[in-house]
């Protein structure tokens, strides 16, 4: 299968849902970590444009550890927004990587750029299967099913979906340890 995580900033991924990938990158599955914004505003001392691309580093390196392949869309932190500019940019995320399986944020997260995540995802993966919406890629021949991941607080949370990760869970602790921006500042 395909699997296709989408996740807002560098290092959401890895938290919420880094073994259940790890889990599918051993099974054989191609595993595909995209965050949306480039995490460039997650830190209180390195400066926003170096930030960006310290945050892109951390996560490709968090994605090899896991065996996925990295991609960002590139958003500025606290500026995406459901819009008709950035519907387009999801759609072709879609249509490029062609999964199977969704994951993403929970609808009731608590960050402003994890809930405009789940709402282009969700639309997006509609949209992705219409080929009359024109973007530059052609349209995904299947509309993949969308799981979503815990809230990192746990609000109105209540899983339907549990994925053991015991044998993954040592994947996924080195994995976020390459997040060191995060977890120094933090």
């Amino acid at each position: 299968m395909r699997i296709l995580a989408v996740g807002a900033h560098p290092d959401d991924l890895e938290i919420l849902c880094g073994g259940t990938l790890a889990r599918y990158a051993a099974q054989g599955h191609r595993v595909i970590m995209a965050h949306a914004c480039r995490g460039d505003k997650g830190h209180g001392e390195i400066p926003h444009p170096e930030l960006g691309q310290v945050r892109e580093e951390e996560a490709r390196a968090a994605a090899e550890v896991i065996g996925a392949e990295a991609i960002s869309l590139d958003f500025l932190d606290l500026e995406l927004q459901v819009t008709a500019e950035a519907l387009p940019r999801f759609v072709d995320m879609i249509r490029i990587t062609k999964p199977d399986l969704i994951l993403t944020h929970h609808p009731d997260d608590y960050h402003g750029d994890h809930n405009a995540v789940t709402k282009l995802v969700l639309d997006a993966s509609f949209a992705a299967t219409v080929p009359y919406y024109v973007t530059s890629h052609p349209a995904h021949s299947v509309t993949p099913p969308v799981y979503f991941m815990d809230t990192l607080a746990s609000i109105d949370f209540t899983p339907t979906e549990y994925v053991d990760i015991t044998a993954t869970l040592p994947l996924k602790q080195q994995a976020m340890a390459h997040h060191t921006s995060q977890i120094t500042w933090i």
